[in-house]
């Protein structure tokens, strides 16, 4: 024989489990929305501590790249490397180092040379520029470029920057 308090507890277990599972849809709602890329798989967020101020492109495009420190820390370039993006796709670039010197003996495909304050030392102070001088023509008028600087030591994205050429 069934009473009335057993019927009572049958009906609160049932509310309880829907309010524990709104709860759980409204927790994950928020994640979705807060942080779109990862429902997504979009890059997040990342500071843009390296600037791209200009990119001149001379009579024969030149595409010349300047990157400035935005940033308040400094960074040994020798622990930094860049990825460039033209309109969205990866540029095959090798820029493994952004120490001027460690960078004369690498392999580096699409870029000629780099220098600059930046670059010319074992650090990278704020404020100071690097420049990228990458193979002619790499570059248009009008071509959306994205820097990543990478730490090498981590192999986490530090900063990324998008400048229209």
């Amino acid at each position: 024989m069934m009473s009335e308090s057993d019927a009572n507890s049958h009906s609160i277990a049932i509310v309880l489990m829907l309010v524990v599972l709104f709860v759980f849809a409204a927790l994950v709602l928020v994640m979705l929305l807060r942080f779109p890329q990862f429902a997504l798989g979009e890059e997040s967020d990342v500071p843009a501590i390296f600037q791209i101020t200009s990119i001149s492109h001379g009579k024969n495009y030149d595409s010349i790249v300047v990157l400035l420190h935005t940033g308040s820390v400094t960074y040994t370039n020798s622990n930094l490397m860049a990825k460039f993006y033209k309109n969205d796709q990866l540029f095959h670039c090798d820029i493994l180092t952004l120490n001027g010197y460690d960078f004369i003996n690498t392999i580096h495909h699409g870029v000629q040379t780099i220098g600059g304050g930046g670059c010319s030392g074992k650090t990278w102070l704020p404020g100071e520029r690097l420049t990228i001088n990458f193979n002619d023509k790499t570059f248009h008028p009008g071509d959306l470029v994205r820097a990543e600087i990478y730490d090498t030591t981590t192999g986490l994205i530090i900063s990324s920057h998008s400048y229209r050429a």
